[in-house]
């Protein structure tokens, strides 16, 4: 056989086992049971197979049998294959929440092409595109919630049946109850692209308690937004945080822009605060455009000059420290009733705190600076209720008293 014979069969024979392998597990967003996907194309895979149709293969047995079993062990739907040796009891339940795992990622992942042809003008940067396409993420958030809960079930199964067979114990406890939005939806699409349902099945993997001999208990996290976001980088859960906030805050459920609203604090809440760069004038620049009309401005400007010192307005601890595009150098700070306050543009990094102090009223955080999407120093200044949605700090202000403040 010449060697373009080989490579014709060899390309026939992979095609011909991944199309059969995979067109029964392919998840549409328009099915009303969707169904699993496989996992991307395993390399070992083909080289099994290569190695059967060039004869150079030395294992026993069929080697194209041995690379879809391969296949369905990578997919999560086995936790072993037949070549592998005999496990103990310890082996068998740590090999079956390893296939568990990798089940739960091929369970959530979506068709992305058929997903990406419902959107219109997406752009995945901006905002906006997100709250344009509120269709197509009310149906991914369709389709995830109803996968984590049917992907659950197969995993209890897929554990269940091992271990029937290692006659080991096991109890089940209830099912995950994570139910996204569409705003989590897009805020985790906005961080992750197409690998949110991979973060979504990690924090997601199916937890236990005990060990072969006194059996085993499966328990399932309730993961909260941050968590789901925090799988990612520090900068990927402060993107993630600050995505759904917007999202929360501008875009009403059918995506259109929510109306301007006053609001009004708790009067005990205003005796609670103090100016954070004394002597500032406080502008009120709220919802006004930025970044070419793309998003709208979601905060406070304070005018002051380089390196003023930023005191911390109120008691806290520092949630998050850092470097971004649009912030610049930041610190947020929540506070005792759960508001949290965002202080951006700052000159450099702190030096003053880091993430998980406690800080007092009036203790420095940083310097005025003008970092990140700015063209003046002075500090912008956000705040986030603990709710989840932003505030206008000017409305803050003046509702305590505390300027001077620059008039409209």
């Amino acid at each position: 056989m010449s060697r373009r014979e080989t490579t014709k069969i060899t390309i026939v024979l992979l095609s011909v086992l991944l199309a059969a392998s995979t067109a029964s597990i392919r998840v549409s967003l328009a099915a009303s049971t969707p169904a699993p996907e496989p996992t991307p194309e395993p390399s070992e895979v083909i080289a099994i197979l290569t190695e059967a149709c060039t004869g150079a293969n030395t294992r026993p047995g069929d080697a194209a049998a041995y690379a879809a079993e391969k296949l369905r062990w990578e997919a999560g739907f086995i936790s072993s294959t037949s070549l592998d040796s005999k496990m103990t009891k310890g082996q068998r339940i740590r090999s079956s929440f390893d296939a568990a795992a990798r089940l739960m990622k091929t369970s959530l992942r979506p068709d992305w092409t058929t997903w990406k042809a419902t959107t219109k003008e997406f752009d995945p940067a901006v905002y906006d595109s997100y709250a344009q396409n509120v269709a197509s993420f009310i149906a991914l958030s369709d389709t995830l919630n109803r996968s984590m809960q049917l992907a659950s079930a197969d995993c209890v199964r897929s554990i269940s049946r091992d271990f029937r067979a290692a006659e080991i114990s096991l109890d089940a406890k209830g099912q995950p109850q994570v139910n996204l939005t569409w705003r989590e939806c897009a805020a985790l699409y906005y961080i992750y692209g197409e690998g949110m349902t991979d973060a979504i099945a990690e924090t997601l993997s199916v937890q236990r308690e005990g060990n072969a001999y006194k059996g085993i208990t499966i328990t399932w996290p309730n993961p909260s937004f941050e968590d789901l976001a925090g799988i990612g980088t520090h900068d990927q859960l402060v993107e993630g945080v600050l995505a759904l906030d917007y999202f929360n805050t501008v875009y009403n459920d059918d995506g259109s822009v929510a109306s301007l609203v006053s609001y009004q604090f708790p009067q005990e809440y205003l005796t609670t605060i103090i100016h954070p760069v004394k002597g500032g004038q406080i502008k009120d620049g709220w919802y006004d455009p930025r970044s070419h009309k793309t998003r709208l401005h979601m905060g406070t400007d304070i005018k002051r000059r380089a390196k003023t010192p930023i005191v911390s307005m109120t008691d806290g601890v520092v949630k998050y420290i850092g470097y971004l595009p649009i912030p610049g150098y930041y610190v947020m700070i929540e506070d005792p009733y759960g508001y949290v306050y965002h202080y951006y543009h700052m000159y450099e990094l702190t030096k003053f705190v880091k993430e998980g102090d406690k800080v007092t009223q009036g203790q420095q955080i940083g310097i005025v600076g003008s970092t990140g999407n700015s063209v003046a120093y002075h500090l912008h200044l956000g705040l986030v209720t603990p709710e989840g949605k932003y505030v206008n700090p000017y409305d803050l202000f003046l509702q305590a008293g505390i300027g001077p403040i620059l008039k409209n």
